[in-house]
């Protein structure tokens, strides 16, 4: 009997992804075509009820819109002892952007950041004041896509009208309830964000993506330029300590954007852990590398605790 993978896809009663989703979805089927098992899918917010030998969190966006749901589907499926990878407690813990806060108590270089309750204009005074610059990137803790994440020069946030980058670019106000205030990084317009991609803890490629002319949002579907790059060794170097954090042996797939610092070094800026986009069409081998990872994990159980993730 052939083995069974299951890749989760979004809440079908949320519609923000309905339409990009499913050729995100053929993509991962192609690149695992010829492996021994067959491929299903369904909606993470439903519960599972066949067995199978791998569940792949890989397509499960939307995540961010009901991040209790989502947290809640995860733990149901760690105390079933479901083979999951990335594993549940991780994904979970990768939910909330203030992860960042456990790699940068851990020595790992993150971009500097206020992390705060909600933003006011106390925290942006403080921020500036801290980090010596004007412009700042306002976040909320639990978001993807740069959704309602905006660039503020302003004096009052009650002000705030324009500069959003919210996924259907509409205006966007100060994030509401935990959020991360950051400086800008002028790097993020010039050279651009790199992405450096991992399968079971193995470098496999890296893509720099350089936002178009007068954006600062880095994804493709804001028509940023993306090329394969071989890294700096830098920028290796940071990915390999943000790996290392969680445990190489742990993670199936991993995705570490950064950016150049001001003193050429670089900062992280997301280690995506959940439903990351693997860029596997911009690398020609990237679609076997991913293959063969899978093909590993259906053999190991990536269900062990691990100190560093709660």
């Amino acid at each position: 009997m052939s083995k069974r993978i299951l890749i989760l896809t979004p809440n079908p009663d949320h519609p923000s992804h309905h339409g990009r989703w499913p050729y995100v979805l053929d993509a991962y089927r192609e690149a695992l075509a010829g492996i021994d098992a067959e491929i299903f899918d369904q909606p993470w917010s439903e519960p599972i009820t066949e067995d199978y030998d791998l569940i792949l969190p890989l397509v499960a966006w939307g995540y961010h819109n009901a991040p209790n749901s989502f947290i809640g589907a995860m733990t149901a499926m760690g105390a079933a002892e479901r083979r999951v990878f990335n594993p549940p407690e991780i994904v979970s813990w990768n939910v909330d952007k203030r992860y960042l806060r456990d790699l940068a108590e851990a020595g790992i270089r993150i971009i500097p950041t206020l992390f705060t309750e909600g933003v006011t204009d106390e925290d942006v005074a403080r921020a500036r004041a801290d980090f010596g610059q004007r412009a700042l990137v306002l976040k909320p803790a639990i978001s993807a896509g740069a959704k309602n994440t905006l660039i503020w020069e302003g004096d009052r946030l009650a002000d705030a009208t324009a500069g959003a980058a919210d996924v259907e670019d509409r205006k966007a106000t100060p994030p509401v309830g935990p959020a991360m205030i950051q400086p800008f990084m002028p790097a993020i317009q010039s050279e651009g964000e790199w992405s450096l991609l991992y399968f079971v803890g193995q470098f496999s490629h890296a893509v720099l993506k350089t936002p178009k002319s007068g954006d600062f949002r880095s994804q493709p579907d804001y028509d940023a330029h993306l090329r394969v790059l071989t890294p700096p060794t830098e920028a290796l170097a940071l990915a390999q300590s943000a790996i290392d954090f969680i445990g190489r042996d742990r993670l199936l797939y991993a995705r570490v954007d950064m950016v150049r610092a001001a003193d050429g070094g670089f900062c992280l800026m997301e280690l995506e852990l959940i439903e990351p986009d693997l860029y596997l069409t911009y690398d020609l081998e990237a679609s076997m590398r991913f293959k063969d990872a899978v093909e590993a994990a259906m053999l190991v159980c990536g269900c062990a605790s691990h100190d560093h993730v709660h």
